[in-house]
């Protein structure tokens, strides 16, 4: 196996565990000491976002810059891009889902205007 495609394995690997690492350290810090908490009266499906779009253009970016490192090394840095795009784009999501949880929590949604 060339040197290279170890390379672009241990990015993707690294990238990975990072994103998985944030999303458990953020969602690990609101859980009580209770344990795992119930989802409150009123959680329902989450609001239009673009963070999903996002969490794929990283993707994308990152899947280019490993595909395409053979025309130039300084591809390398798109792929690294890519990684801070994605974890970007998870931290955002688990926070926004975090934030309608305690928006739930403080108040009745259901008798909310529109619902």
């Amino acid at each position: 196996m060339p040197a290279d495609t170890i390379v672009g394995y241990l990015i993707v690997g690294v990238g990975i565990l990072f994103v998985l690492g944030l999303v458990f350290a953020i969602t690990s810090r609101q859980a009580g000491p209770g344990g795992r908490p119930r989802p409150p009266r009123g959680v329902h499906l989450p609001n239009p976002s673009l963070l999903p779009f996002i969490f794929s253009v990283g993707a994308a970016i990152l899947g280019a810059g490993l595909a395409l490192h053979g025309i130039s090394p300084l591809l390398y840095a798109l792929a690294a891009v890519g990684v801070l795009v994605i974890a970007y784009a998870a931290v955002a999501w688990v926070r926004a889902a975090g934030r309608e949880w305690h928006e739930t929590e403080r108040g009745p949604h259901d008798e909310a205007p529109g619902h």
